[in-house]
């Protein structure tokens, strides 16, 4: 049996293509909204959203409507 190493594709980081994405929405926009433009399953782009908001990168407000938005 042989292994072979999978290096990761060069080019932009999750963290770093969501603030991207947001630059372009100033109103913000919704985990699902995010997760479906990444085309990646919610549970990582919740994880990747956590590190940014923790870090000051990001952050979060309540729409009129009680969602949570992201900008």
């Amino acid at each position: 049996m042989s292994f072979v190493i999978i290096k990761p594709p060069s080019g932009f980081t999750t963290n770093e293509t969501i603030l991207k994405i947001l630059k372009d929405y100033p109103q913000g926009m919704t985990v699902k909204q995010l997760s479906d433009q990444l085309n990646r399953p919610i549970s990582m782009t919740q994880t990747c959203l956590k590190l940014l908001i923790s870090s000051k990168k990001l952050t979060t407000k309540k729409d009129k409507n009680d969602k949570i938005l992201l900008s």
